[in-house]
């Protein structure tokens, strides 16, 4: 059983041998789902080593819980489900700093624009350090992980109407504090 291709299985089955205990499947697992855990714990966080502990302490409960994956979302929401209850694990331990890719900037030309192009970036930064975790974790799920919202109430354990109406509350407030820093 070991001697075949783990990279050819879908999630659901590495997941399945995780909860057997093999090991390379869980290392493909961690393989294919790293950047993605690693990057959205980043955000939350803003703390490079704080952001690789919560994804290695993804990883680790996934390996000891494989078995309570049931495939009612894809095994990257269920992993991205895990990292947002650390993130807000550690949140409750210290205050939340500044995140550092909320939106990228796109290509400029000028010194003025690349200048006006930051301090647009650094509001906008701002702004979300100051949403609610809840939004906050919503607004990320959404515009940096490009999650559908279906997957967004699965990862937050929340219903779709609840994703919608943290999203609007989320763009509301993120309107209005970027309006008054005009």
């Amino acid at each position: 059983m070991f001697g075949f291709n783990l990279n050819r299985l879908d999630d659901t089955e590495l997941a399945r041998l995780v909860a057997r205990g093999n090991e390379k499947a869980f290392a493909e697992v961690v393989t294919r789902h790293q950047d993605a855990v690693y990057g959205f714990s980043l955000r939350m966080l803003n703390h490079p080593q704080e952001a690789e502990d919560a994804a290695q302490e993804v990883f680790l409960r996934f390996f000891k819980t494989a078995e309570r994956f049931r495939q009612q979302s894809s095994l990257r929401t269920y992993l991205l489900r895990i990292a947002r209850n650390i993130c807000i694990d550690t949140f409750r331990k210290k205050r939340p700093e500044l995140l550092d890719e909320i939106p990228e900037t796109p290509d400029l030309d000028t010194p003025l624009t690349l200048l006006e192009g930051a301090l647009t970036q650094k509001s906008i930064e701002d702004a979300v350090e100051k949403l609610p975790v809840n939004q906050r974790t919503a607004i990320l799920l959404r515009h940096v992980e490009q999650m559908p919202y279906h997957q967004i109430a699965t990862a937050m354990d929340i219903s779709r109407g609840a994703v919608e109406s943290l999203l609007f509350r989320a763009r509301r407030d993120l309107k209005l504090t970027l309006s008054k820093n005009r």
